[in-house]
């Protein structure tokens, strides 16, 4: 159920095997929290195909008992694919050719250049086109071609499996490629499939980053970004910065969030990149306007901003070359070097900000972040990673902003600071003004810190009862054509 680029690996995989495979019948194999699967997949109408549950009561037995329970009720060949894999860009819809179709098994393979991934993978000696030979988790890596989790299975394979089963389950292969190896070496004509495309075994932090990483670059063109401009104060709003923002090629929309209508932006020429919107109630707080304005975005990609000026629009594309690589890219203005004369981010403001930063630092030290700045307006995640954390937020004031780099922090979702331009739009001020940098704030900030550390402590997630929270089931049913069944 981990997600990348904000879809399930599960689902990601049911639909690659709809669209690529035009398989419509699936069997999928339920264990540890499977009804976490079932809730969220259901029957699988939503995604224009049938699903099946199976549960593995003896998960001890490991992948071999797993594709046993699985395939019991089918009787000819299936396509057997594992959840936990990420695939971008894959052919695997060739497997559909006469030859592969034929034979007894298919392991498709990918090539790679990382002799850490193929060691955590497997690998195959082929000779004469099929596979003589499977190694799993290879101690010594001689050649850049490793298998993945996709596999063609035939009816005499799928005939041997419930034969190792069915008279002593306790007596059946343990470890999946071994009884696969002990096939080929049998003579079971067993062919490699060679995958293109890019391939993350997801097995830790690390590599779903790296699937997200992959996912996202791999659209990145074509997703839509969303500008939010929030006014906190209507009288300092000017038209001039909303303009500059709405000239950036990146940004298909700039949303003026503000608690009332703006004076300046209706006398002005319509821009078709600029929406206003305003809450219903005009005494909202700032952090219930932000998350207003968040919830009103239409962008794949969100990037905040305030309308105090301080923010330079040429920064918008720093943001977005690193939230390929990330779910959240936060702003910093601790860096002198990007600090302008006049502002006053520097002193006791630049001291309490570092500190608060380093306060979240020591609290989640396990999840090794690094910040410096976490109360910075200027930021961008995607969407998907905002609607996970939306449930969370229940900040009202200013404070809203630290909320939610520690929920996308709890969510063990990856963070990146980077160093933004801080700039004095007012040159007849000394320096920035801001009604926000106040000891009352900055305890607030401080037990928001130990009051969201102390929700992650083990007791009180069992004086609670605290059960991590399923996923929301898929929603709006797709309507798809009859296709035939696999």
């Amino acid at each position: 159920m981990l997600e990348v680029d904000g879809v399930p690996l599960i689902q990601r995989n049911v639909e690659l095997l709809r669209d690529q495979l035009d398989i419509r019948d699936i069997v999928v194999v339920v264990g540890y929290r499977g009804e976490v699967i079932r809730e969220y997949l259901g029957d699988g109408r939503q995604l224009g195909v049938a699903i099946r549950y199976v549960t593995n009561d003896r998960i001890e037995l490991n992948l071999p008992y797993s594709v046993y329970v699985g395939s019991r009720a089918i009787d000819g060949p299936c396509c057997v694919i594992l959840a936990d894999e990420c695939y971008i860009g894959s052919n695997h819809a060739e497997l559909l050719t006469l030859e592969l179709r034929a034979a007894e098994a298919v392991c498709a393979m990918v090539e790679s250049a990382s002799a850490k991934d193929i060691r955590k993978n497997y690998v195959a000696t082929i000779r004469d086109g099929r596979i003589v030979d499977l190694e799993e988790k290879p101690r010594m890596v001689r050649g850049t071609r490793m298998g993945t989790g996709t596999y063609l299975l035939g009816a005499d394979v799928l005939s041997r499996l419930r034969r190792a089963f069915e008279s002593n389950p306790d007596a059946g292969p343990r470890d999946w490629t071994s009884w696969l190896g002990t096939l080929c070496r049998e003579g079971v004509a067993v062919l490699p499939f060679q995958l293109r495309g890019r391939y993350v075994n997801v097995n830790s932090r690390d590599d779903l980053n790296r699937a997200n990483a992959l996912a996202r670059d791999a659209t990145f063109a074509s997703r839509s970004v969303s500008l939010l401009y929030v006014v906190d104060d209507a009288n300092a709003a000017t038209l001039a910065p909303i303009l500059e923002f709405a000239t950036d090629e990146s940004l298909d929309e700039v949303l003026v969030v503000a608690r009332r209508p703006l004076p300046a932006l209706e006398a002005a020429p319509a821009h078709p990149a600029v929406r206003l919107v305003t809450p219903p109630s005009p005494d909202l707080p700032i952090g219930s306007l932000v998350t207003f304005g968040l919830d009103s975005a239409r962008g794949d990609i969100l990037v905040l901003c305030t309308s105090d000026g301080t923010f330079s629009p040429r920064d918008v594309g720093k943001l977005l070359v690193y939230l390929r690589d990330a779910d959240l890219v936060l702003g910093s203005r601790t860096t002198r070097q990007m600090i302008e004369q006049g502002t006053n981010m520097r002193g006791m403001v630049r001291a309490s900000h570092v500190l608060l930063a380093k306060l979240c630092e020591v609290a989640w030290w396990r999840f090794e972040p690094r910040f410096t700045d976490l109360g910075c307006w200027y930021r961008a995640m995607w969407r998907s990673t905002y609607r996970a954390i939306r449930p969370q937020l229940s900040a009202k004031g200013v404070e809203v902003l630290v909320e939610m780099a520690i929920e996308v922090l709890r969510a063990r979702r990856r963070i990146v600071e980077i160093p933004l331009n801080y700039r004095n739009p007012d040159i007849e001020q000394p320096y920035v003004r801001s009604v926000y940098q106040t000891p009352a704030l900055f305890g607030r900030i401080v037990g928001l810190i130990a009051r969201k550390r102390l929700d992650d402590t083990a007791i009180t997630r069992w004086l609670r009862g605290r059960k991590a929270p399923a996923p929301a089931p898929l929603e709006a049913p797709q309507a798809r054509g009859p296709g035939r069944r696999a």
